[in-house]
Parts: C-alpha cells; structure tokens; sequence
C-alpha cells in the first residue's frame, strides 16, 4: 500500500455520534463514495463545515480499517467546525477531503531505533492511529512509550484501551499525566515535558512524534532539541 495516496474527495455519512465525556465527541463516518480509503496513520481529514469552509481533523482508526473514518473532536471551542459537527445525527451525509498530511511514524531500518510519543488532548488521535498501526497491525518490536497529557480526571478516556496495548505488547508503555489531579492522585502530576525531562534518557537513536496544544508542541520541540535528538526525528501535528 502507498502510504501517501492523493487526496481526494469523499461522500460519508455519520455511522455514530456519542460524547466521551463532557469536552470530547466520538464520531464515525462510513465511507460511501469512494467507500474505501488508503491512508498513513497519523494523517487527516479536511471536512466541509458550510459557508466555504473547510476544518482538519486527524483520523483515529489504523489504516487497516479502511471502510471508515473515526475522528475524535474537542467540542468546547465555539467555532464554525464545532459547531457543524456537533449538530450531525446519524444518517447525515459528510463530504471530506482525504488523505492529507505528513505527519507520519518513520519505518524500522531507519535512524528511529526507539519511539517516544508525546500527546495533550484529542492530539492523542493520530497517535492512537499511529499505535495501534504498529503494534496491531505490523508487529513492531521497537521500544515504544506514550505520555499524554491531559487536565482533569474526568477528561480521561481510551486508557483502557492503552491498558490493553500494554498488556499485550511487552515494548510499549505508557503513562497518563493530570496538569489539575484530585487530591491523593495515585498516578503522574505536571505537565509531559517535565515527566519527559526527569524519566526519559533521549539521545539519537530516538524518533519522537508531538501532537496537540501548541504550548506543549513548541515546548515538546525545544526540550528534545536540546536532548540530542536530530531535527529531522522531531515530527509533529499542531492544531
């Protein structure tokens, strides 16, 4: 499979429509025109939201589910994209343009001999994307780590999912990190790029994907710049 397909134009319709929780909506489009798509994990979507505009949102599901497209949105900004997509019902039609960006993990072989994850947010669906492609799908044996981050407790979700990755598949781990914990909060407090800083040993045989608030992408970029990794196995995904 090319991993960098054209884009092109795609008619879907909203398959499922359901709150995570009280910042993030799950949705589900089942391809119709074309009904299947080729893409890389870690690429997007450009969906029509009315009135000539267009917004990005990154796919969730591996590329081996190729018959639909998952996205995970975070509901709370009022704009234009929010806005359409919080009012799709099961049934509506979607029209979107798809595969698009380059934000996408380098193969074994190449100078990544370990990957090291970094997400705040819904920035944790590309990577979702991206993990499950790895593990799942092509069996990788790198050494893979995951730190997400988030504000609140009641934010979390898909841990269980990552629980299970991490049962099954003994080169990946992860850790969840509350920038605003409870009180008695068993797990990390802080902000990832801390966590980063005091548990992570980078060097260059790192490759190291960010994605999420821009804060923590800039910050993310200038820490592991300053750990010896090479530029060009710094990637990442602003939105």
């Amino acid at each position: 499979m090319s991993s960098m397909a054209a884009p092109q134009q795609y008619l879907a319709k909203v398959s499922e429509h359901f709150s995570i929780n009280d910042k993030y909506d799950s949705f589900r489009f089942e391809l119709i025109k074309p009904n299947l798509l080729e893409f890389a994990s870690g690429q997007y979507i450009s969906i029509e939201v009315g009135e000539g505009l267009r917004r990005s949102y990154s796919i969730v599901n591996q590329p081996s589910i190729n018959h639909l497209v998952e996205l995970c949105i975070d509901i709370l900004p009022q704009g234009k994209g929010t806005s359409y997509l919080k009012n799709l019902k099961p049934g509506d039609e979607v029209k979107f343009l798809a595969p698009l960006g380059l934000f996408k993990v380098e193969m074994a072989g190449d100078k990544e001999e370990k990957l090291l994850f970094m997400a705040t947010g819904c920035g944790i669906a590309p990577i979702k994307s991206m993990l499950f492609d790895l593990l799942e799908d092509k069996k990788e044996k790198r050494e893979i780590k995951l730190f997400w981050g988030l504000r609140h407790v009641e934010e979390m979700f898909w841990e269980e999912e990552f629980r299970q990755l991490e049962e099954y598949y003994e080169n990946f781990k992860m850790q969840i990190v509350l920038s605003k914990p409870p009180e008695r909060w068993p797990m990390e407090a802080g902000h990832i790029t801390d966590l980063v800083k005091r548990e992570m040993n980078l060097d260059k045989t790192w490759g190291v994907y960010l994605c999420g608030s821009r804060d923590m992408v800039e910050e993310g970029k200038q820490l592991i710049e300053s750990l010896e990794v090479p530029k060009e196995q710094i990637h990442f995904e602003k939105f």
